[in-house]
């Protein structure tokens, strides 16, 4: 980053410290990965692809196969199901290219939808054939901004067969220049009925639908530079024309040194519905379909802290929405960071029809599989 940058970073006052993570994921074998990692009573877990650097969000497809997004080089891949059954994917294939920053992808009716930076594009795609029909074109372009601090889109299609775009903020902490910053949009398929959905969020990489009440929510990363152990990350039940308070205020209505005096006064703010430490970036949020049972368990992914002296998120907890309203949250997978050692940051999260769950990792370029344990 240049001496200037360092000298920067090295006289930063306590509330602003630093942890970046070291790159140690090269230096453990698979074995010795497993061995450090700790998933739920029930469960097991077992790398299914490796290879994959900067792999972020995934979906899966009609035939059990996994497709990626790896924004950094600019393509989708396919991952192949394992269908010799021996616990691994079978293989993987280079599925586009020359993208923009490509982030959110979805499957939906035969169309594959990928969300760019700064745009939406569509194919039909052939999940039994594992090939596209026609080509890709955009179905929104030059509508909402690109880049800034937090250049991901997330892209989902809701139980009301509508798009939702997540277009997070420019910046750490600002009154954005445009409205469509901070929020989550809304299309109709086809990309066209723009409609502004939801606002004031930060940065919401991660939003689903419970499968139960059909009602939306998204994990929510706060502002940086702001003290160690605030403000705390937020999951937030996103209505449609809610606000929820960036960069105005955060958590259970607490103002923003910086911001809350330019809140305006017919401004209402919607509350967190739970909250999570400081600074350990909720980047995926999944609800649990395959098994009835858990239909009121939602999975978070904490891609980790970077600005924490002590590192907190770097794993993997389940949600519990309870009958009384109370949300339960515990450890589902650990071991991602130990002692101050990073082996993987995980990022999003999927589930076949077999009710296995697959875990993606940017930092050690894998994907992991999570299933649950037969009872003999």
């Amino acid at each position: 980053m240049g001496i200037a940058g360092v000298l920067f970073w090295l006289f930063l006052p306590a509330k602003y410290t630093v942890n970046m993570p070291i790159q140690f994921a090269n230096s453990y074998t698979e074995q010795e990965t497993l061995e450090q990692l700790v998933v739920a009573d029930g469960y097991e877990i077992s790398i299914f692809a490796n290879d994959l650097s900067n792999a972020r969000a995934l979906i899966t497809t009609d035939n059990n196969d996994l497709i990626v997004s790896r924004p950094n080089s600019g393509t989708l891949t396919l991952v192949y199901q394992d269908s010799d059954q021996n616990g691994r994917s079978d293989g993987q294939k280079l599925l586009l290219k020359g993208l923009n920053k490509p982030h959110g992808i979805a499957l939906h009716d035969g169309w594959l939808y990928i969300a760019e930076t700064n745009a939406v594009l569509r194919i039909q795609y052939d999940s039994q054939q594992r090939k596209f029909i026609g080509i890709p074109h955009y179905i929104i372009r030059d509508s909402f901004p690109g880049g800034g601090n937090h250049w991901s889109r997330s892209i989902k299609i809701g139980p009301d067969n509508k798009l939702y775009v997540s277009v997070g903020s420019s910046c750490n902490v600002c009154i954005e220049n445009s409205p469509k910053r901070a929020g989550i949009l809304q299309y109709d398929l086809d990309g066209g009925n723009e409609t502004s959905f939801a606002s004031g969020l930060r940065n919401t990489v991660g939003f689903d639908w419970q499968p139960t009440t059909n009602l939306m929510f998204g994990v929510n990363n706060g502002r940086d530079f702001f003290g160690e152990n605030s403000p705390q990350e937020e999951l937030n039940q996103i209505n449609k024309g809610g606000h929820y308070g960036w960069p105005y205020e955060h958590g259970n209505n607490i103002a923003d040194p910086d911001y809350a005096t330019r809140k305006p006064d017919t401004l209402v703010t919607s509350a967190p519905s739970h909250l999570m430490t400081a600074h350990s970036a909720p980047l995926s949020l999944l609800f649990l379909q395959q098994n009835k049972a858990q239909h009121d368990i939602a999975l978070v992914s904490l891609h980790g802290s970077w600005n924490r002296s002590e590192k907190s998120g770097y794993k993997v907890i389940s949600l519990s929405f309870e009958t009384n309203g109370d949300i339960i949250q515990h450890d589902f997978i650990t071991g991602f960071e130990h002692d101050g050692t990073v082996i993987g940051r995980p990022v999003d999260l999927t589930e076949d029809k077999q009710g296995n769950i697959y875990l993606s990792d940017d930092y050690a370029g894998r994907i992991y599989k999570i299933s649950a344990i037969k009872k003999l």
